[in-house]
């Protein structure tokens, strides 16, 4: 059986109608709300038999579960919206002693506006880093546009050969993706692979290099020696360019913290964890996905198609990741610290 086409609803059938009524034709009425001439034609029929489109009521079989027990599901998704239709469908017969289809929870559940999508992936936020991350949004919010243009964002990222997908549902209502419950937490985790480093700027990206294993702290300052300077003269931002980074544990280090006292005129460190504060993590997203459209058997081929990809970014995309840096800093202080979409 072929999928039911969706209803027009009640209140586009009383406007076709009203159209109608004013004298216009039935193939005006289609232009106007751009539905086809046979679906207004049908209405407008409906109207001069019945003068009504209101739908009949219709008979068929009895649901299975009261409006009461359907009010139960609803619950029982707000307070646990990973849970599984198998699994509320087998809760649902022991406590109703009712036998269903799970396919018929997730109707109930599709009725009350809850759809299944895909929990996103944002890292765990104490109260403690929301409120650092709120001090920090307050404080750098107000920074003008050329205060952004001389900042160089740095990250380290790892690519796989092979990667799981790691993907997990969760029922929930519209625009409701960031509330804690319908949120995965992640976390950092450390053979087929490569960690790489890079950095960007209002002006493009700057070096990219590839690391073969983690680094400790002087393995860090060997690569901010190796690329910052050069990268901010590539840029042409190195009389007054800005460090961006993550407060991780390496980079925050002495030896870093004392090199770049003398190397680099400004430092700002983010707080623990706050992607979503470094613009730089959508370009590892956008490498991430060129990376699933080659079929990547290597850790050479890997290796190849990291770096032509970090070659083919296109400055303009920098330059709009460094623009939304206002955005991020106002979600944050309206999330409360909280996770944001970025």
């Amino acid at each position: 059986m072929g999928r039911k086409k969706p209803e027009i609803r009640i209140e586009m059938k009383k406007l076709i109608v009203d159209h109608y009524k004013s004298g216009k034709s039935i193939r005006k009425v289609s232009d106007i709300l751009k539905i086809s001439k046979s679906i207004v034609f049908s209405i407008i029929s409906k109207y001069r038999k019945t003068g009504s489109v209101e739908n009949k009521e219709r008979t068929g079989r009895p649901a299975i579960f009261t409006p009461r027990e359907q009010r139960w599901f609803v619950k029982k998704i707000t307070i646990n919206p990973k849970i599984s239709a198998v699994k509320l469908t087998l809760e649902a017969r022991k406590r109703f002693g009712k036998i269903s289809h799970p396919e018929t929870v997730r109707n109930i559940l599709r009725n009350h506006d809850f759809h299944a999508r895909v929990a996103r992936r944002k890292p765990f936020i104490s109260r403690v880093n929301q409120k650092e991350r709120l001090k920090f949004a307050r404080c750098y919010l107000k920074k003008p546009k050329e205060f952004w243009e001389s900042v160089i964002f740095v990250d380290e990222s790892k690519f796989n050969v092979f990667g799981p997908n790691g993907k997990q549902k969760v029922w929930r209502r519209l625009n409701t993706e960031l509330k804690l419950r319908n949120l995965r937490d992640t976390v950092k985790h450390g053979v087929g692979s490569h960690f790489v480093w890079g950095c960007m700027s209002s002006f493009g990206t700057g070096n990219l290099e590839l690391i073969d294993s983690k680094v400790n702290k002087y393995g860090y300052l060997d690569i901010l020696k190796r690329n910052i300077r050069q990268s901010a003269q590539k840029m042409g931002i190195l009389a007054n360019f800005k460090l961006y980074q993550d407060n991780d544990p390496k980079h925050t280090s002495h030896v870093c913290r004392l090199w770049a006292l003398y190397h680099c005129p400004m430092v700002i460190k983010t707080p623990a964890p706050s992607p979503d504060l470094n613009p730089i993590e959508h370009l590892w997203d956008n490498i991430q996905q060129r990376l699933h459209e080659s079929n990547i058997t290597s850790k050479n081929i890997l290796k190849e198609k990291l770096i032509e990809a970090w070659r083919n970014i296109d400055p303009n995309t920098c330059k709009k990741l460094v623009n939304s840096m206002p955005s991020r800093l106002k979600e944050v202080i309206k999330n409360k610290g909280r996770p944001t979409k970025y």
